[in-house]
C-alpha cells in the first residue's frame, strides 16, 4: 500500500462529502469511511476513533439543537426569558445538526488512514519536491500527538511507583511539566538531527522505491471514478441539495451519485491486511 493511495482516497471522501448539502449522500460516505477504517487497522484499534466520530457527531447536533431555535416542528419549548437556552426547540434544528455531525464525523474517519495506516516518512515521500518543508512539518505534527500521549502514560506510571496520586488539579502539575519538558527535549533531538542531515541547506533528495501496485491502482482508480461520477451526476442536476428548513422533509437519493459514495468502500478489501499486520 502507498501513501498516495491513501492520500487519493482520503481527498475524494472530502471532497464528495463537502460538495453536497445531502445527509443521503455524506451518510453513503461515513459508511464507506467505517468500512475501511475498521478493514484497515481492525476493530479493537478503530474503536476509539468510531466512539469519538460518534461523540463529534452527537455534540455537534446537540449544539445546534440548543443555538438555532427555528423551524416548524417544535419538539419542546422553554421560556424566552432564559439565556441562551431559551425558545423553542425544533426537529429541524436536530436534524440540521445530525447533518453537520455527520459530516465532521466522516472528514475525522476521511483523514484517519493517514496517520493509522502511514508512517509519517511516507506521507513526506508522498509530496511533491515543493511542499518538502511542508511535509516535515506535517511529519513533526503527525508524531506530536503520540509522542506526547506515551510520554503522559510512562510519566504518570512512573509518579505512581513513587506513590503519586491525583489529588486536584494542583497534583497533575508533576506530571504535566515532566511531559513538557520531555515534549521539549524531544524537539530539540529532532531539530538537532534534521541539522546534521543538512535539513534545508538544498533540494530534497529522496529514495525512488517502488511504484503503485495493482492495489494502489485500483483504489487510486475508484477514488478518481467516484469523484468524477459524482461531480459529473451533481453538474447534470441528480444530486438534489436539501434545507430542512422551514419545514423538515427528506432527502432525495439517486442512483449513481449514490454508485459513486458507495465506491469509496472499495479499499476495505484490498487494506483488509493491515488489521492484522499493523
Amino acid at each position: 500500500m502507498r501513501a498516495r493511495a491513501v492520500l487519493a482516497w482520503s481527498a475524494a471522501c472530502l471532497v464528495i462529502v463537502l460538495s453536497t448539502t445531502n445527509p443521503a449522500y455524506r451518510g453513503l460516505v461515513l459508511a464507506a469511511a467505517v468500512a475501511v477504517v475498521v478493514a484497515g487497522v481492525g476493530l479493537t484499534r478503530a474503536r476509539p476513533l468510531l466512539v469519538a466520530a460518534a461523540t463529534l457527531a452527537a455534540s455537534t447536533a446537540v449544539l445546534n439543537l440548543v443555538s438555532a431555535h427555528v423551524g416548524a416542528d417544535v419538539l419542546v419549548a422553554l421560556p424566552a426569558w432564559l439565556p441562551a437556552i431559551g425558545g423553542p426547540y425544533t426537529a429541524e434544528a436536530l436534524v440540521y445538526g445530525l447533518s453537520a455531525g455527520i459530516t465532521l464525523a466522516t472528514a475525522l474517519l476521511a483523514v484517519a488512514p493517514i496517520s493509522l495506516l502511514l508512517e509519517p516518512s511516507e506521507v513526506v515521500d508522498a509530496l511533491p519536491g515543493a511542499l518538502a518543508r511542508t511535509g516535515a512539518a506535517v511529519a513533526a505534527a503527525l508524531n506530536l500527538v503520540p509522542s506526547l500521549a506515551a510520554s503522559f502514560t510512562a510519566v504518570v506510571e512512573a509518579q505512581r511507583l513513587r506513590g503519586w496520586r491525583p489529588r486536584g488539579p494542583a497534583a497533575w502539575a508533576a506530571v504535566v511539566v515532566p511531559v513538557v519538558l520531555s515534549a521539549i527535549e524531544d524537539s530539540i533531538q529532532l531539530a538537532e538531527a534534521m541539522e546534521a542531515r543538512a535539513f534545508g541547506s538544498g533540494p530534497r533528495t529522496r529514495l525512488r522505491g517502488p511504484g503503485l501496485g495493482w492495489e494502489d491502482r485500483l483504489v487510486v482508480g475508484a477514488a478518481a471514478a467516484a469523484v468524477a461520477l459524482f461531480l459529473a451526476a451533481r453538474a447534470l442536476g441528480e444530486v438534489a441539495e436539501w434545507d430542512p428548513y422551514p419545514f423538515l422533509s427528506p432527502p432525495s437519493l439517486a442512483p449513481v451519485p449514490a454508485v459513486a459514495c458507495l465506491a469509496l468502500a472499495l479499499p476495505s478489501w484490498p487494506w483488509r491486511s493491515r488489521a492484522s499486520t499493523a
